[in-house]
C-alpha cells in the first residue's frame, strides 16, 4: 500500500527526497516545479533569480524561513539565487499556513513560501551528521556539512557551505537573423554560508526555546546583458547578510502563544568599473539594520470546532548609503491580524482582517509618508469527502505591498511617485486524492482572478544594477493552474512516479483604451508554462528525468515582434546509487546532465543562461 499523502491543493511542496534528486543550484530552480510560477533568471550559477506567483510579484509572497520572516526593506525582494538547498528540509509555496509558528506579517501578504531547514530541526535525543561534496562544469564546486546533536532538554545544530564557481560556459544568441557566439566572461562566484541554532525546553512538555543564527557572505562578478560589439563588463557586488532570531512557543490549557523576535542587518558594495563618468568608476555601498517584534496566539474551543486567533508585530529598517536621491529612509511598521476558524466535519472556513500601519520618516525623524493599509481573507474549503477525497473551495483576499526604498530612492532608478500596489484576489479550487491498492492519483486544478492596481514593474536596462521601475495602473490577471501527480508501487523492490504542471497566465494591462499597451501582456509573464518528471526506482538506486518548458513572452509591456522572446524547452536527467555502510552510515552518488539537449535560451532578454553541463555529487549521513 502507497502511505497517506497529504491533498496537493493545500500547498505545492517539495520534500527533501525530491531536493536530492533535482540537485537544485538554488531555491530558484526549485520554484520552477511549481504551478503558476514565472522565474526571471539572469544567468546561471550565482545569478540572479526573482519570480512572480500567479501575476504577482516576489514582493506579495512572504518568504518564511523556519518560522522567521527573512524580507528585505531595501530591495522589497530576496535574490532566491542566494538562498541555498542543501540544508532545506523542504519547501512549499501557496496560501499561508495557519499556524502559531506564521508570523502575522506573513498573514498580511497574498501568499507564502515556506522553507524548512536543517538548523531549525528541534528534534531531542538525536545526532546526525550530513555532508556533500559537487563538482560540475564551468568551474563549480560545491562543499557542505551539517551536525545535529540533542538530548532530552537541550540540543544545537552547526552547518556551513563553501561554494565557487567560474562561470565560463559557452554560448549561442540569435538578434534578428544573425547567430552570436560567445563565451560568458566576468561571472566568477564564490559564496560562504554558515549558522547555528540552539534549542532549550524546560522539560519534556514543554516547548522549547529556539535561537538560530544565519550569515551569508558572496563576492561575485556580474556578467551583465549580452551586447554586440560591446564587451565591456567590470560590474562587482559583495553581500554580506547576518540574521538571528529567537521565539518561544507557551501552551496555556486551550491557547498557544508564541513569542519572537528577529534582527537582521544587510550590507551591499558595488562597483561598475567601467562607468561613463568623470570618475571612470560607480561605486555604492548600502548598510540595512532591520528588527521585528512580535507575539502571537491561537485559542482552540472543545473538540478544536472554533479557533480564534490574532497577532501583532512591529518591524523598523533604516537604511544606510551614499546612493540615495532624498536624505536616508527608515521604515516603521505595525502589522496586526484577527481572525477566526471553523473545523466543521465537512468544511472548513477561515476568516480574518489584517491591519497594516506604516511610517516613513527621514533621518532626522520627520514623518513624510504615512500609511493604513488593510488586508482581508476569506477562504471555505470542503473536508476530504468519500474514498476519492475529493476537495474544492473558493478563496479571496486583497493585500497591499510597498515600493521598496530601492524603487522609490536610489539614484539612478528611484521613482518618488510610485504608488503602493494593491492586489484583489479571488480563486476557485478543486482536486482528488486517491489511494487505491499500489497506486496513487492526486489532480488539482485551481482558476483565479487577480486585479492589480499601481503594479510596479522593474525592467533591468543594461547590469542588473541598473533598471526602469514604473507604475502600471490597472492589470487584471486571469490563470489557470493543473497538476497531476501518480505514484506506484510495482514491487517490493520498484517504485515508479509522474508529476505534472501546467499553468496559463493572461495577465495584461487594461489601464487606459488609448494606449499602445492596452491589453497587451505584462513583460516577462508567459502565457503558458508547463513541467513533467518521471522517475524510477528500484531500493537505492533512482532515476529522475526532469522537464520544463516555458512559453513565449514580451520582454516590454508593448507586444511587438521585437519585444518576443521565444518559448523553451529544457531537460535535465539525474542517476543516483547509495549504499548504508555498518552503523548507518549512509552514502549516495549522484550523476546529473542538465539541459541535456544543449538548448540556448534566456529568462530575460540577452542574459545568457548555460547550455549543457555536469554535476557529480557525493552525499554522506550518519
Amino acid at each position: 500500500m502507497i502511505p497517506y499523502i497529504p491533498h496537493p491543493i493545500e500547498s505545492q511542496t517539495l520534500q527533501r527526497n525530491d531536493i536530492q534528486e533535482l540537485q537544485p543550484e538554488d531555491i530558484g530552480q526549485l520554484l520552477q516545479k511549481f504551478a503558476g510560477v514565472s522565474m526571471k533568471s539572469y544567468g546561471g550559477l550565482g545569478g540572479m533569480k526573482t519570480f512572480s506567483f500567479r501575476s504577482l510579484g516576489s514582493q506579495h509572497t512572504a518568504v518564511v524561513m523556519d518560522g522567521f520572516s527573512i524580507q528585505n526593506t531595501q530591495s522589497g525582494q530576496l535574490n532566491l539565487g542566494q538562498i541555498h538547498t542543501s540544508n532545506i528540509e523542504s519547501v512549499s509555496l501557496g496560501k499561508q499556513s495557519n499556524h502559531v509558528r506564521t508570523p502575522v506579517s506573513s498573514l498580511n501578504m497574498a501568499n507564502e513560501m515556506g522553507l524548512s531547514t536543517f538548523e531549525g530541526w528541534t528534534v531531542f535525543n538525536k545526532k546526525q551528521v550530513r555532508a556533500s561534496i559537487k563538482a560540475g562544469s564551468f568551474g563549480q564546486s560545491d562543499n557542505y556539512l551539517g551536525y545535529h546533536f540533542a538530548k532530552k532538554k537541550f540540543g544545537f545544530t552547526i552547518h556551513g557551505k563553501y561554494r565557487q564557481a567560474k562561470g565560463d560556459y559557452p554560448f549561442t544568441m540569435k538578434v534578428g537573423d544573425f547567430e552570436y557566439q560567445g563565451v560568458q566572461s566576468n561571472n566568477e562566484l564564490q559564496e560562504l554560508y554558515s549558522g547555528v541554532s540552539f534549542f532549550l525546553r524546560p522539560n519534556e512538555m514543554k516547548q522549547p526555546v529556539r535561537i538560530i543564527y544565519r550569515n551569508t557572505f558572496v563576492d561575485q562578478e556580474l556578467p551583465g546583458a549580452v551586447i554586440l560589439y560591446n564587451n565591456s563588463k567590470g560590474q562587482f557586488l559583495n553581500t554580506q547578510k547576518h540574521n538571528l532570531a529567537a521565539d518561544w512557543t507557551h501552551k496555556w490549557g486551550f491557547t498557544n502563544i508564541r513569542y519572537y523576535a528577529v534582527y537582521q542587518y544587510d550590507e551591499q558594495h558595488y562597483l561598475d568599473s567601467n562607468y561613463f563618468n568623470s570618475a571612470g568608476s560607480l561605486k555604492r555601498d548600502f548598510y540595512q539594520n532591520s528588527g521585528q517584534l512580535g507575539w502571537r496566539f491561537e485559542r482552540h474551543t472543545i473538540a478544536n470546532l472554533i479557533s480564534f486567533y490574532g497577532a501583532l508585530d512591529q518591524q523598523h529598517a533604516p537604511l544606510t548609503s551614499g546612493a540615495l536621491t532624498e536624505p536616508l529612509p527608515q521604515r516603521y511598521s505595525t502589522h496586526n491580524n484577527l481572525g477566526f476558524r471553523i473545523n466543521e466535519k465537512k468544511y472548513n472556513l477561515d476568516m480574518r482582517i489584517g491591519y497594516q500601519l506604516v511610517a516613513e520618516s527621514k533621518i532626522n525623524g520627520e514623518v513624510f509618508k504615512l500609511r493604513n493599509l488593510w488586508a482581508p481573507m476569506l477562504n471555505f474549503e470542503t473536508a476530504e469527502l468519500g474514498k476519492r477525497r475529493w476537495k474544492s473551495g473558493f478563496s479571496t483576499s486583497t493585500t497591499v505591498r510597498l515600493p521598496s526604498f530601492n524603487e522609490l530612492y536610489y539614484a539612478q532608478v528611484g521613482n518618488q511617485d510610485l504608488e503602493p500596489e494593491k492586489a484583489r484576489q479571488f480563486s476557485l479550487f478543486t482536486g482528488i486524492a486517491r489511494n487505491h491498492r499500489s497506486w496513487f492519483f492526486a489532480s488539482k486544478l485551481v482558476t483565479y482572478y487577480n486585479q492589480i492596481e499601481n503594479k510596479i514593474l522593474a525592467i533591468p536596462t543594461k547590469n542588473l544594477f541598473v533598471w526602469s521601475i514604473q507604475n502600471i495602473d490597472m492589470v487584471n490577471a486571469l490563470g489557470v493552474d493543473a497538476g497531476q501527480v501518480i505514484k506506484n508501487r510495482i514491487n517490493t523492490k520498484w517504485n515508479t512516479e509522474v508529476q505534472l504542471n501546467y499553468s496559463f497566465q493572461y495577465s495584461v494591462d487594461v489601464t487606459d483604451k488609448n494606449s499602445p499597451t492596452y491589453g497587451h501582456q505584462i513583460a516577462y509573464i508567459p502565457y503558458h508554462t508547463a513541467n513533467v518528471d518521471w522517475s524510477l526506482s528500484r531500493k537505492k538506486t533512482n532515476l529522475r528525468v526532469s522537464s520544463s518548458f516555458i512559453g513565449g513572452r514580451y520582454s516590454l509591456n508593448e507586444n511587438v515582434s521585437n519585444n518576443y522572446l521565444d518559448p523553451f524547452v529544457v531537460l535535465d536527467a539525474s542517476f543516483s546509487h547509495g549504499i548504508e555502510i555498518k552503523y548507518k552510515h549512509k552514502v549516495n552518488l549522484q550523476f546529473q546532465v542538465k539541459n541535456i539537449i544543449g538548448q540556448n535560451y534566456t529568462y530575460i532578454r540577452s542574459f545568457v543562461m548555460p547550455g549543457r553541463n555536469l554535476l557529480i555529487s557525493l552525499n554522506y549521513e550518519l
